[in-house]
Order: C-alpha cells, then structure tokens, then sequence
C-alpha cells in the first residue's frame, strides 16, 4: 500500500527545525492535486491555531498512550471547547469534556502513531535525544514534540497528518454539539418512552459503538448520574418503527414466542433507542424460548433481505432475542452474472445471506465467527498493529494476530454462554413457525411493507473491514508527505471494482469519504434504484431493482420447496459451527440389525436409486446449469457451505459421474440428462484456466480434489452416456499443470492423484499426451522422499498403491504396519488405506502377514455409522471389493457381510454423511453421491470401476498400456 516518497515536496514546505511557526502555503500538499485551490481550507487555520496557543507545559504523566496524546493537547483543547458548550443544562459540563478529550485522545493517537515512532527513530539514530535509559530518551522526545517547535516540525513534513488531525478534531466537535443540542431539545420526551424513570444529570457520552459516517457521526450511549442510559443514532428511526409495526403484526399469530423491539424515539433525521440490557435465563425452559424465537426472528429477517445481523447486533435479554440495529433490512439483491451459478444465486439470496447464522471467515490466523450466532471471541483471521519496546527509544512496529471478544448475544445460563448447537431444534422450530406465519399472513405483511417505500436504509457495498484497513494502512507516514500519495493509496477501490464495473461509479464518493476519516456510507430507499452518499449526492445505475419489490417477490414465493432449502441450510451451519477442525477419519461405529441373507443387485440399484432421486430433488438450476449446494472442506481445515465447484471428490463432477453410471445401468433419463447438465460449465472453467496458468496451477493435478479428477469424470462420462468429449478430455489434459517443489504428493491433491487420473484417462481415451502427463508425474514422484504420514489420501499409502499400479514400485515404506484403533477403519487415514499400500509391497511375506491382518481387523470391525466413501463404511467397502476383485478371498467374504450392513444402516438411519453433523450433502467424498455410488460397485462390481481409485472403466483400442493386476 505505501509509495515512494515524494522527497522533492518535503524540501518546499519543512521549517527549519527552530521555527516555531508554520510557513507560508505549507498547507498545500495536504491536499490532494484536485483540491488545490487558492483558498486556504479550514483544517489548516484550525492547524495554526493549535500551534500559536500551545502553551509550554509539562508533558501528562502515564503510559506511552497518554504521553503521545498529549503531543496534540492545544488542538484536543480547542476542539473541547467547541464540542460542550459553557453552561449546558442538565449536564456536567467538566465531566462531559473530559470524556469527549479521552475518545478524541484516541482517535488521533491512532491517526499519528506510525508517524511519531518513526521520529522517534530519526531522533534516537541522529543522537539528538537526552536520558540515560531508553525511557528516559522516549520522554525526551515527547517534551520535544510536545512544543510549538516540534508541532511545526512535524505539521510542516506531514501536511497531511496535519489535516487528518484537524478535520478529526473539527468533525469531532460538530457532531458531539450536534448530539447534545438534539439531547437538549429532546430530554423531556426520554423518560417513559427510552428511559424508565428520571435522567438526572448527563454525565458521560460515549462513543465506540459504530464506524463513524458523514463527517464524524456516530452512535453514542449517553450515561445520567441516576444510572439511566439512553443510545442517540444519529440517523432516522423511522423503519426501526415500520419493522416494529411487522414485528407486532407477526406477534398475533406467534402466540406465546413474541418478539421484542428495542422502544425508539423517532425525529427528524435522528433518533433515541432504549438501552437493552443483557439478561441471563432463568432456566432452560428460558433458553428453548429464546432459540425458538431466534428461529423466528432468522425467518423475518430472511424475508426482508436482511444483512449484517452479526453479533453486536443481537443483545440476549433473558428469553429474547433483540435486535438493536434495523438499518440494513431491504438490501438490494446480489447481481446475477449471465450463465452465473444457480446454486450461488440461491446461497446469495438465503437465509445465510442475513449473517444472522455462523459463518467463518478465514484467513493467515485461522477462522472467527462474528455472526449473530456466534458465542466464542478468538483470534481474528488479519493481523493488527501492535507496538513492541512501547514507552521506550526503540518502539516499533509489529502485527500480531488480533482477538475478538465474545458479546452479549448469547443466552446466559448458570454463568455459561448457551450455544445455538446445543438448542438446534428449538432454533429450526422456531424457523418454521415464523416461515409459516409469514407465508400465512403474507398480503397483510406485504401491505405493512409498501409503507417503507420511501424510509431510508443503509445499502452495503463493500465489508466494512475494508474501508477501515484501508483507513488504517493509509496512516504510514510514506503517504502523509504528499496528499496525492494518500490518494493514489486509494486506488485499491478500483482494483476491488474490477469484477464489477457498476462499483467504478462510486468510488469518488468513496474516496471523499475516506479522506474525511469515515467509513463510506451510501443510503437509498426500498422503492428506488438510486443511492445517495453521505453528502446527499444521487448516485446512479448501481441497484438495478428496488429492493422493495425484491422483498415483496420473496415473500410471494416462499412456500414448502423453498423452506426445506432454507432449513437444510440451518442444520448446515449448525454443525459446521461446532466441529472440530480440520478432517478426520475414521468415526463412531453402529450395532446395526442384519437380515440373514445377503442382499442382491437389485435391491442395491433401487437404494442407490432413491439417493439419486434425494440429488436430483436438492439441485438448483437454469436455463444453463444445474448445481448444488455441499459442506466442503476448506483448504483441510474448515468446513464451510459452499456451491459445488468442479471438483470430483466434493464438486459437480463427482455427483454427475454418480448419476451418469446410474444412469447406465438404468437406463432413466433423468439421470443421464442431469449428469450431463451438470458438467455443463466446464468449457468456460477450462478457458478461465487457460488464460491464468497460475490459477491452473492452484487447482492442482490431483486425483480427487484437483483437475485429475476432472480430466478423469470427462474420459467417464464419454463412455457412460456418450457425452462427445474429445475436444473437452484434450484440454483437460494439457491444463494438468507442471509440478513444482510446492506440489504435494499425495493421492487427493497431488502427484499421485496426476498419475492414477492420466493413467485412467489414457486407458479410457488412448491419448497419448496423458500417458506421457502420467509417466512425467510417476518420475517425479519417484525422485522424491515419501511422506512420513501413512494415510493413503495424503500419504505413503496412497503413492505406493498408485506407483504400484503404474508398473512403477517405489522404496519400501520404513517400520510395521500401523497398529491403530479399529475405530479409525476410512480409506482416507484408516486401516482400510492401510491396506492398500500394504497390497502394493507384495509378494513380500511381511507385507502379506500385514494385509491378512489388517483384512481381518477390518473384517471383525464394527461398522461404521459414517457411510461416506472417504472415511466411512462405503470406503472400506470400495476397498475390500478391490482386494476382492485382486484375489484375496477375506476380503470377498468381510465385502458379503459388511454390505448387509451398509443396507441395514440406510434403511435405519438414512444415508450417513461424512460432514459434521451428518448432514445430507451432495459431494462424492463425504456425501449421497459417494454413498451411492458404492452402492453401485457393491452391486455391479463388473461394470462400475472404483471411483475412489480413479480406475478406468471400457479401454479404449488405441489404449495399449495397462496396469498390472495384483494378486492378493
């Protein structure tokens, strides 16, 4: 974010270091080059002013914090004065300027810090500080800069620190007068409509809670000296009135689960807010209402595409949910992208959209929540500025992880914060309630809503974590010599603005924004498509629909179909919510009831048919595509919801090649059609990624989680249901990308999954470019170290049965087999991966002893309650019908019993998922598709090849290379 330095400005308009006075025009490069007039702004008199009257005093005495502060004491003075007028009613006038002095301390320490310690630097390197310890010196240099001749100094090098300071102080002033006249004006009308009871004296207005807006405003918690507190926002209240009237409407048919609202007090262009304090429960009966009316509350706010309900937001007053910012209902709905994603589309518009439900955000330091939902504080993803050695001549710079404390949204209960997992079917009761309320009563609410047609909402751009990092960054002190380097510093707007060209026409009103110290802000009214900035300014051709109709067509549609989406995403966010980190294998296992006899082909082909019908019902689609909505995991850590990329172990590919192989053996259309609609976006995917290598490149060569997988799903699906794909299994091929000393060599993500996806598409295409792609990555993978770990997804398992099969044996794995609980038995990481790898080594004795021991620890294992193919029952299953298949007979009779098993548990308990909590999803690794697809391999093992290894199905007669069996 910094630039040079402008050096040739610095000479023209520094002082000499004795002057105690600032030159003439100094305040020129504090302006940015479109700015500069003839006219001298306001900031630089307020500037001077603070300069002439500071009076030689000694520096405060305190921490390092209180010490910088004091370097602006005559400008924080001036801005006092101006902020609490002399004689005030019904307030302590003292009291109230020392408040206001502290928060704008603060606020230009903040803005000057970087700036100062690096003088502090300069004049510690030039030798120019007094003392004998560091301490002594970092003194030195606050007395000096604490002088009418160190404020010149500073003022006439950083002209644009001194604006930043004096627009902070200047706007500072205003909006704090602005706040106590209106108080003044309305303070007979507070008690018994916001306040219960006398005010007393006003002895404290607090800031801190909201980014501040048009010139410094901001929401303010004012204090009175009989313990009463009252929240001032200064912005119109009248749609926390409207939301009110919908809130009380819906109430009638929610008899017993009421919804509260936070009492207001509306005017004109401003408001008061009664302050909801934090109440625990009293019981648990108290914590089930409270989640049953947070259910309701997430339906309302769904409806009226609401956003930004994050934890701030929501304060738990005993066995209510309140919400106590209503600014960012009717927000204009997302931009659908031509031929964009229909599963996308929908999670923009869902119930996840309100921030209301848990959602990570991830980043260098791993995830935090901030949801209205969320329970726990944490290290947040970025980084923040620290200072190391503070108080001291050599105080520096550091980033450290920045925490996030936990609020008041949460129900309380015997002193613990009760999280919405634990109370999950209270929440998605109460969402079905207020689904149905709404949906009954929807031309009464629809009426209720066309009366905030012209009430002002706040429309949301960009995250607010932006504009603030950008404010943050933008105080180096590289960019406070020259105005137009600030400014230049601004052009991340446009950079942001790229993928969506509409945002180019607001980034001056951004920009002006930013350079008054505020977080832009636009506004708009749900009956109108045009924005205005916090200057009142009309902005144009941003919304492309009034949100007002957005909201009423929603509400005209919702109906069983969509709720059922709505709830799955709930469940979803849910679990995800309290999972562990990261995937695991393995998992608990099942006493399952087991028919005698074992059952036939046909009985499986009618299950794997139900789940494939329980797919097509969940997909989403257009005139383009079809897709789906899967719990994926995120770069091995975090599960999150997402729509399905192209992925086969958890995207489309792996669903597609699922249904195209029912299809197959069914003959229904239905599948076949979808299958084929599914992949449908590949062309486009393939001509993203040839013309950006590098992102080619991240995707990776990968068997299950890369474009190995893809490649592979093409080559199948050419057989499978005659998809014409020749053209398409070409490109797939040379976009695998080159390995580098970055790409890892497991099966999932790396090169072991290249050679056994090439391999397979050789033998399925007989192309020869991916027989060469293949033999370049078994090279390499021979030229390197195996991994220490074991498992066959990640590990040395995986690459020996892959070399093993490419006619390509590798070294032999160092120490005995892994002796691990049977409960970890996946193909992922389990005993079941071990296996495999164990099969590559043979005829070595040792390695046979291993595997028939393995073989039986598997055989006499309890089965899985997980189902999934990456680390559940159907995984062990694909990999006994493949040792079967190879000759060895214990595993063909564990593959009889455990198959009885598998059928028993769907018939029980449904098809299992891998994901936490178990919920339905999609992907072939951890989902239906996986689950039913081993299925069909149980069924049909001729016919339907091991997905989970990437084998081939027909080969093609140009094919001339083949694996070697292995006999088992």
């Amino acid at each position: 974010m910094c630039v040079p330095r402008r050096t040739e400005s610095i000479t023209a308009v520094t002082p000499p270091p004795s002057a105690t006075s600032l030159p003439p025009r100094w305040w020129e490069h504090g302006r940015t080059p479109r700015e500069r007039t003839a006219d001298k702004p306001l900031w630089a008199d307020f500037a001077e002013h603070a300069v002439t009257t500071l009076l030689p005093e000694r520096p405060p005495v305190g921490d390092w914090r209180v010490r910088f502060a004091g370097v602006f004491r005559s400008l924080v003075d001036a801005a006092s004065r101006d902020a609490v007028p002399d004689g005030l009613p019904g307030a302590d006038v003292d009291a109230l300027r020392r408040g206001f002095a502290a928060q704008l301390d603060q606020h230009l320490l903040n803005l000057s810090v970087r700036t100062l310690v690096l003088e502090l630097h300069r004049a510690r390197k030039a030798g120019a500080l007094q003392g004998e310890t560091p301490e002594e010196r970092f003194s030195d240099f606050v007395r000096r800069q604490s002088t009418p001749a160190g404020l010149v100094r500073l003022f006439g090098e950083y002209p644009v620190l001194a604006r930043l300071l004096a627009q902070a102080c200047l706007y500072a002033a205003e909006a704090h007068a602005e706040t106590l006249a209106r108080f003044s004006a309305d303070a007979a009308l507070l008690p018994c409509s916001v306040i219960d009871g006398e005010l007393g004296t006003l002895v404290e207005v607090a800031g801190g809670f909201g980014d501040s807006h048009a010139c410094g405003r901001s929401v303010k918690l004012l204090r009175f000296s009989s313990g009463a507190k009252v929240i001032y926002k200064p912005r119109s209240l009248i749609l926390h009135e409207r939301f009110t009237d919908v809130v009380e409407q819906l109430n009638k048919r929610l008899p017993g689960l009421e919804l509260r609202t936070a009492d207001a007090l509306t005017r004109d262009g401003y408001g008061w807010l009664r302050f909801v304090e934090h109440q625990p429960c009293a019981d648990l009966g108290d914590v089930d209402r409270f989640y049953r009316r947070q259910g309701i509350l997430l339906a309302l706010l769904h409806a009226l595409d609401a956003t930004d309900v994050h934890y701030e937001n929501i304060i738990a007053c005993g066995d209510q949910p309140v919400l106590i910012d209503i600014e960012t209902l009717f927000q204009p709905s997302p931009p659908v992208p031509p031929e964009g994603d229909p599963a996308a589309a929908m999670l923009a518009r869902s119930v996840q959209r309100t921030l209301l439900l848990p959602q990570l955000f991830a980043g260098e330091h791993g995830a935090v929540d901030i949801s209205g939902l969320a329970g726990r504080g944490g290290k947040l993803p970025t980084d923040r500025v620290d200072w190391a050695d503070a108080g001291t001549d050599r105080m520096r710079l550091v980033r450290v992880p920045g925490e996030l404390a936990g609020s008041n949204n949460l129900p309380r209960l015997d002193g613990r914060d009760v999280a919405p997992a634990e109370h999950s079917a209270a929440l998605l009761a109460g969402f079905r309630l207020g689904y149905d309320a709404i949906s009954t009563g929807r031309d009464e609410l629809a009426e209720l809503l066309r009366r905030c047609a012209e009430d002002p909402i706040r429309v949301l751009i960009r995250p607010t974590n932006f504009y603030s990092r950008l404010l943050d960054e933008t105080t180096h002190p590289d960019l406070l010599r020259d105005a137009a380097d600030r400014d230049h510093a601004f052009d991340l707007l446009e950079e942001d603005s790229v993928r969506e060209e509409k945002l180019l026409r607001l980034v001056p009103h951004e920009r002006d924004d930013l350079w008054a110290g505020d977080v832009p802000m636009f506004t708009s009214n749900p009956g109108s498509t045009s924005l205005l900035d916090s200057r009142g300014d009309s902005v144009e051709g941003v919304v492309e629909q009034p949100s007002l109709d957005s909201v009423l067509a929603k509400v005209a549609d919702m109906d069983p179909l969509d709720q059922r989406d709505q709830e799955w995403l709930i469940s979803a966010t849910l679990a995800i919510s309290t999972s562990a980190d990261g995937h695991h294998g393995g998992g608990e296992t099942a006493e399952t009831a087991v028919p005698n006899q074992a059952p036939d082909a046909e009985r499986l082909l009618v299950t794997a048919c139900g789940i494939a019908d329980q797919i097509v019902a969940n997909a989403f689609s257009d005139e383009h595509r079809s897709n789906w909505l899967g719990i994926e995991l995120v770069d091995d850590r975090y599960w999150t919801v997402l729509p399905m990329g192209a992925g086969l172990g958890e995207g489309y590919c792996g669903v597609a090649l699922f249904l195209a192989q029912l299809a197959e053996l069914t003959g229904i259309a239905r599948y076949r059609d979808l299958a084929a609609y599914a992949i449908s976006p590949l062309p486009g995917l393939f001509a993203t990624l040839r013309a950006d290598r590098e992102l080619a490149a991240t995707a990776g060569c990968g068997g299950l989680l890369g474009l190995g997988g893809v490649a592979y799903t093409i080559a199948r699906l050419s057989t499978l249901v005659g998809l014409p794909a020749g053209d398409l299994i070409e490109q797939a091929v040379e976009l695998m990308p080159e390995a580098t000393s970055e790409t890892p060599s497991g099966f999932t993500t790396g090169l072991a999954g290249g050679v056994a996806s090439m391999r397979s598409v050789y033998v399925q295409t007989g192309l020869e470019t991916a027989l060469a792609r293949a033999d370049r990555y078994a090279a390499q993978l021979l030229e390197r170290e195996r991994p220490s770990e074991k498992a066959f997804a990640r590990g040395s398992a995986g690459i020996d049965w892959v070399l093993r099969a490419h006619d390509r044996p590798g070294e032999e794995p160092p120490g005995k087999a892994d002796d691990r609980a049977e409960s970890t038995g996946g193909w992922c990481d389990g005993l079941a991966g071990d296996a495999l790898g164990m099969a590559a080594h043979l005829p070595d004795p040792e390695h046979a002893r291993d595997l028939d021991r393995t073989i039986r620890r598997l055989t006499d294992g309890a089965p899985l309650k997980d189902l999934s193919l990456c680390h559940g029952e159907s995984g062990v299953l694909d990999v006994l019908c493949v040792l079967a298949e190879n000759g060895h007979t214990g595993a063909a009779a564990a593959v009889r019993r455990r198959t009885g098993h598998l059928l028993a548990a769907i018939d029980q308990r449904g098809a299992r998922c891998g994901t936490p909590g178990a919920v339905p999803s999609p992907g072939l690794l951890s989902g239906l598709a996986g689950i039913g697809y081993g299925l069909l391999r149980l069924g049909f093992g001729d016919r339907v090849p091991s997905a989970l290894l990437l084998r081939p199905d027909r080969p093609h007669p140009a094919a001339t290379v083949f694996p070697p069996v292995n006999r088992v």
